[in-house]
């Protein structure tokens, strides 16, 4: 194999990890943003205080947030497993 094609050993890179972080902020969005908007659901149960705007926006960037870093966590966990077992013995 050429040197270049191959990916350098060690730890995941930025952009690696930037993209299991966006696909955890949409998943996280998508989750968040239907079970506020279940019409069976009541906010109030999820957020604590009065049901404002800003009370539903900022319980959606928390939670959003929240699965971000599990899913770079989640990322950087799986992507060091695959490099570790894919070095030659």
């Amino acid at each position: 194999m050429n040197e270049r094609n191959q990916r350098p050993s060690g730890a995941p890179t930025i952009t690696q990890l930037l993209w299991h972080c966006l696909m955890g902020i949409t998943l996280g969005i998508i989750c968040v943003g239907l079970l506020l908007q279940i019409a069976g659901s009541h906010p109030g149960n999820l957020i604590e205080g009065p049901d404002t705007l800003f009370a539903r926006l900022r319980f959606l960037v928390e939670v959003t947030f929240l699965f971000g870093v599990g899913a770079t966590l989640t990322g950087a966990t799986f992507i060091m497993n695959e490099q570790s077992r894919s070095k030659p013995r």
